[in-house]
């Protein structure tokens, strides 16, 4: 609708490293916009872990660091695995948490429906601990999304998609369960019905 971002006087890329076709097309079209037609267009790239010589390159453009704070990690794996399914193993993983530790716990699991199933699979424990577990995902309406990042005076236990992995902070998260799967969206350019052969 407005091809020369007439009304845009900054665009900003963040979280980059994430690449896909629509990220990379974009910033080659605000390039261009601002080559050919906007010199007064601002353009800001942003990430934590993507090297910024090639970037800085085609953008001609400064490099800006900004030194964050690290923060130890400490990485444990569940201590007696279970055979069931993703949603027992993942109610597991955050009983053992909450059992050992303090602090509010992020859980990762790949879809909508494991996310519900693991979330009554934590009715027994969040009724003894007097927990609030709550839903994340990008189609649960916003006023419920919110409820996810607002203080609670309960131990919250947040059971997200990978919507929550990047460009999110949620006060108070001290700990993550991740389940290792995410439902991840890939564009296929073969044509539906047409099988790749290789010689």
């Amino acid at each position: 609708d407005d091809p020369f971002l007439e009304q845009v006087g900054l665009v900003i890329f963040d979280e980059f490293h994430e690449r896909n076709l629509d990220s990379d097309l974009a910033l080659a079209m605000a390039r261009r916009v601002q080559q050919d037609a906007r010199p007064d267009l601002k353009t800001v790239v942003m990430s934590a872990t993507l090297d910024p010589e090639p970037l800085a390159r085609f953008l001609c453009c400064p490099v800006i660091e900004s030194d964050g704070r690290l923060h130890p990690v400490e990485i444990q794996y569940l201590r007696h695995p279970t055979n069931g399914s993703i949603h027992q193993v993942a109610a597991a993983g955050i009983e053992q948490i909450l059992h050992e530790t303090d602090g509010d716990v992020l859980a990762f699991l790949p879809g909508v429906g494991e996310i519900r199933r693991t979330k009554m699979e934590l009715e027994g424990i969040a009724k003894r601990l007097d927990l609030a577990v709550m839903e994340l995902y990008g189609d649960l309406p916003a006023e419920q999304q919110d409820l996810a990042f607002a203080p609670n005076p309960l131990r919250k236990v947040i059971v997200a998609t990978n919507v929550a992995e990047t460009s999110v902070t949620i006060d108070g998260i001290r700990h993550v369960v991740d389940s290792g799967e995410a439902r991840v969206a890939r564009y296929d350019p073969t044509p539906a019905g047409h099988d790749h052969f290789v010689c």
